[in-house]
């Protein structure tokens, strides 16, 4: 008898998780997102003490169609931001990364802006080109009056980001689990509760050792023209073809480009000037500043060639000791320092 009323209690559990997955889920009604390697309906919180000064726990979250940032509606998003993990700041609290510090500065000057945040760890213009194929057309009503594109760094390593790039794994198995995520509503819930209650270390490439306290020499002004690296000229030539087709994607989309340059810790601007540091081999480390300049050249050509809006942020904002917490990525207070530096650059336009 006892084992009667435990197998209905069981089935009518299963049946209620089964009701609940067809009504909350997305396995009829919701956005096709299918296998897409996506993040949605998350909230991480982060211990960031050890990443850098004034680290604390952050909260980082995005919604159900993948996307970061508050908006009212999906058809009246001003800026549209794309990028890799330097544009999607994993171990930056919502409301400190670029996009929020460039938002507020918007409304202090009395002319609202929508940015919301659509980057994917790892991504170079590869995956940045599959997004508007395989993710953004599936968000229903989406429009952005600009999309902005933080690229370069990724694409000077673009086979190390080509996992994420393809979005989709090669494995079934992989492919079967990100089908599931993407559906299931109990397993979202499941995947709240653990964000809320779970604080995570920084791992992966993130806290690699930074450059604050090295001591930095020039090595060139920052205006004089710089060779690019004969190794790197096929990779640069596919990353201009790939930039130029991202730009038409965009358009298609329905939206205008922004292309901005990245700039590493590798390297830094000071009064017109190229400072670097040396290395343990008691040369100048130039080879940083090198591959990036030379990306960056040609994120500026193609988009000048085609018409698109140009932002030269590596060559321009001085970054200082605090401002990234590791080779790449910022700290709170280098995000304010890009938030400022692109508001300036665009807030005419609104």
């Amino acid at each position: 008898m006892t084992f009667r009323v435990v197998l209905i209690n069981v089935a009518i559990c299963l049946g209620l998780a089964l009701v609940a997955e067809i009504i909350f889920g997305n396995w009829i009604f919701g956005p096709a997102y299918g296998t897409l390697n996506l993040p949605r309906n998350v909230t991480y919180y982060f211990d960031t003490a050890g990443l850098y000064a004034g680290g604390g726990t952050i909260r980082y979250s995005r919604d159900a169609h993948g996307l970061r940032g508050s908006y009212a509606d999906l058809s009246k998003i001003d800026i549209l931001t794309i990028g890799g993990s330097t544009t999607n700041q994993l171990y930056v609290d919502d409301d400190l990364t670029w996009q929020a510090q460039m938002r507020r500065l918007f409304d202090d000057a009395g002319r609202p802006a929508v940015v919301v945040n659509a980057a994917v760890d790892g991504q170079s213009t590869r995956g940045h080109i599959a997004i508007f194929d395989r993710w953004l057309p599936n968000i229903s009503n989406l429009h952005a009056k600009w999309v902005l594109a933080y690229v370069g760094i990724n694409d000077a390593a673009v086979d190390g980001a080509e996992q994420w790039d393809q979005m989709e794994s090669p494995e079934f198995s992989r492919r079967l689990r990100y089908w599931i995520l993407n559906n299931s509503a109990l397993y979202n819930l499941f995947r709240t509760a653990r964000g809320v209650f779970k604080a995570y270390d920084a791992k992966l490439v993130h806290g690699t050792p930074a450059y604050d306290g090295r001591i930095w020499e020039i090595f060139m002004p920052a205006a004089a023209p710089l060779p690019s690296p004969a190794s790197r000229l096929s990779d640069l030539a596919n990353y201009e073809a790939r930039l130029k087709t991202l730009v038409r994607r965009i358009r298609d989309f329905g939206s205008e480009a922004i292309l901005v340059s990245q700039p590493t810790a590798e390297f830094r601007i000071r009064d017109g000037q190229v400072w670097v540091v040396r290395g343990q081999d008691g040369r100048l480390d130039t080879a940083g500043y090198e591959t990036m300049s030379a990306f960056n050249r040609v994120t500026m050509d193609v988009c000048r060639q085609l018409g698109a809006i140009c932002i030269d942020l590596a060559s321009t904002v001085e970054f200082e000791d605090g401002d990234f917490y590791d080779r790449l990525h910022n700290t709170p207070q280098g995000t304010e320092k890009i938030g400022r530096f692109l508001f300036e650059q665009l807030h005419d336009r609104f």
